[in-house]
């Protein structure tokens, strides 16, 4: 019986001799960045989708802080987090910071719903008058995860051209219709 564990012992092996952790392909060769990070978001994602249902998730909603990429990293127990952090350090300036100002507006979305579970939590409608807010804030974080997704594995939208699939043009100025309005 073969050992399915050999190249996963292998690997470990060679990372040892280097002093470096495995990636595991957790960070993206494209940006330098980890799509795990995410995780942090997803969290909050989730107990917002359940809460007007379950109400006793409340506390973990109002639990739920923002944590920075590094710091997740640091105490992730992922092989590859150590990684990812050291990495972060070599990503592009310009995509980084791009990639915290994403980040930031996503804590601020996930923030604010925790400050409208607090103002209604007491209330006589509690829970149901949370449930199109969290609807709302479920749906916007996860929209702004999409597009931070595309970010970590992409890099900067428009940074690369985009492949047409064969037999695809673009029409050109004489073909295209004139738009009205």
């Amino acid at each position: 019986m073969p050992n399915r564990e050999a190249p996963l012992q292998s690997q470990l092996a060679d990372s040892d001799r280097h002093g470096a952790e495995p990636g595991f392909g957790l960070v993206s060769p494209a940006t330098g960045l980890a799509n795990d990070y995410l995780n942090v978001f997803n969290e909050m994602i989730l107990v917002l989708e359940f809460l007007p249902s379950m109400p006793e998730m409340t506390d973990e909603v109002l639990a739920w802080r923002p944590r920075g990429y590094r710091e997740y990293f640091q105490h992730s127990p992922l092989p590859g987090a150590r990684e990812a952090a050291r990495r972060y350090e070599k990503v592009d300036p310009t995509l980084r910071a791009r990639f915290e100002s994403l980040l930031n507006r996503l804590n601020d979305i996930a923030l604010l719903a925790q400050s409208r579970v607090v103002q209604e939590m007491n209330g006589p409608n509690f829970p149901e008058s949370i449930a199109e807010p969290c609807e709302a804030t479920a749906e916007a974080m996860r929209a702004g995860l999409a597009y931070v997704a595309r970010l970590i594995n992409e890099g900067p939208i428009g940074a690369h051209p985009t492949k047409r699939s064969e037999g695809t043009k673009t029409p050109s100025k004489k073909q295209r219709k004139p738009s009205h309005g």
